[in-house]
């Protein structure tokens, strides 16, 4: 039935500062994952402070890959997310892709939306979802809005607020080793142990399917931060800018090939045979029905 996890599209987050350029390989597999070049993709560059200059770097970004049915839209003001013209396009769209910027502005700009609810609706419905930097943070449940990264877990060193809620489980974070951001990833969590931290470097992706299963895809890591055995903690007694200290908690550090199971909470490496490398999201694209029109 519609919105059952067969259904459901694949959510694709990339930690930021992609290749947009050459083999451009983590893009790349966001446009497989939408059908390849004929797909027609909708970016928003909703979080961005300079949107003319994303639009000119995922135009020929995409192009460099053989997509040519782009549309590029971007929201200041709440009201321009209600836009016909919008609406219209992510309804015709394979694949909607957030551009990297301000996580805060994108939520505050989106949430509650007709484009919002739009966007829900066309995934549950089998729209794949993509984003890099603030565009993967939002589609948190709980989002990390800001903070600073620090080695070690301090309240001070992050804030949190409502996201986009494609993620319910997964609190993401983004440019991750390269900020120095586990501390903070690992506060978020602390303070909502029962969700999973995810801490993607950047040029690297994680994609999650209908089923559940997470893939990583890239020149970096994932890391994971896993609180459901966590066993003790002082969060709630310490000053903010405390080190806080835990027992019990589980991390997991993921390369391209290696898989986690979100539903269960299993690693899988690769094998160790060598295989040829070819986009695994391939399988996730939907063919279009007939009569459908680009």
């Amino acid at each position: 039935m519609p919105g059952s996890a067969p259904d459901r599209g694949a959510l694709f987050a990339i930690g930021g500062r992609e290749a947009r350029s050459g083999d451009a390989a983590v893009l790349g597999h966001f446009v497989s994952l939408c059908g390849g070049p004929a797909a027609r993709l909708v970016v928003l560059t909703t979080a961005s402070r300079d949107p003319q200059k994303r639009v000119r770097e995922y135009r020929e970004a995409f192009r460099s890959l053989g997509v040519e049915q782009l549309s590029f839209f971007h929201q200041d003001r709440r009201g321009e997310a209600e836009d016909p013209a919008l609406l219209a396009a992510v309804d015709r769209a394979d694949g909607v892709f957030f551009a990297g910027g301000g996580q805060l502005k994108l939520v505050t700009t989106l949430g509650g939306t007709a484009l919002e609810s739009r966007l829900r609706e066309r995934h549950c419905a089998g729209l794949h979802l993509g984003g890099t930097s603030a565009g993967a943070a939002a589609m948190s449940a709980v989002m990390i809005a800001r903070g600073q990264g620090r080695s070690s877990a301090r309240l001070s060193s992050v804030r949190m607020s409502p996201g986009l809620g494609f993620l319910p489980r997964v609190i993401v974070d983004q440019h991750f080793r390269e900020r120095d951001r586990f501390g903070r990833l690992l506060a978020a969590v602390l303070c909502n142990p029962s969700m999973l931290g995810f801490g993607l470097d950047e040029d690297t992706a994680f994609l999650l399917d209908p089923r559940d299963r997470v893939s990583v895809f890239g020149s970096g890591t994932l890391t994971i931060i896993d609180g459901s055995d966590l066993e003790e903690s002082n969060v709630d007694r310490l000053p903010e800018d405390a080190p806080v200290a835990f027992a019990g908690m589980r991390m997991h550090v993921l390369s391209e090939g290696w898989s986690y199971d979100l539903a269960e909470g299993r690693v899988q490496a690769p094998a160790t045979e060598p295989v040829e490398r070819r986009p695994v999201v391939e399988a996730l694209a939907r063919p279009r029905a007939q009569g459908d029109q680009g």
